[in-house]
């Protein structure tokens, strides 16, 4: 294993902790998927996962998300974690969660050590990550995108039939 230092930066962060715990208070009573520590963390695997096997060398393109021939792991993470890091302000104020997240993560992002493009990208990633795929604009926008869904245990829930984010194609594992 290959630690990644910022991002265990951003799970020690104690703003990143404190929002944390604003959000499991929030969805205490709620019914459907919450959106805790591990989703985050499943969110990141599975996006990391979904950009190395759909890596397109091809296209040349220059970005702080591919970095030596490879996916810039601490990117994908950090937006995987920090991406529903808003849900409590949504629940608040009725703000859009993903741009309060962004607008959350800038602060944890910059104290752990993130450089000023690289958290461009992971906020560009967080803003798009309800859209629908075909609909984000980056690459890490539309793995966060999917990743969200995937991470979802529909297979299991007992209030999918009420969920309006269900669908029957979740609960299939797809490889």
């Amino acid at each position: 294993m290959i630690p990644i230092p910022r991002v265990n930066q951003i799970l020690q962060h104690h703003l990143y902790e404190d929002y944390s715990i604003k959000n499991k208070l929030a969805e205490e009573k709620r019914i459907y998927c919450r959106h805790g520590s591990d989703h985050g963390l499943s969110v990141a695997r599975i996006a990391y996962i979904y950009l190395l096997e759909n890596w397109d060398d091809s296209s040349g393109e220059n970005s702080v998300l591919k970095a030596d021939r490879g996916i810039a792991k601490e990117i994908v993470y950090a937006a995987g974690i920090l991406h529903d890091i808003g849900r409590w302000v949504e629940y608040e104020t009725k703000e859009d969660h993903a741009q309060a997240g962004a607008r959350l993560a800038v602060p944890i992002l910059r104290e752990s050590g993130y450089e000023e493009q690289e958290i461009e990208v992971i906020c560009q990633g967080i803003l798009q990550h309800r859209l629908d795929p075909a609909a984000a604009q980056s690459e890490l926008g539309q793995a966060l995108a999917r990743a969200d869904d995937w991470a979802r245990d529909c297979h299991n829930c007992e209030s999918k039939a009420t969920c309006y984010k269900y669908t029957k194609d979740m609960e299939e594992i797809l490889i």
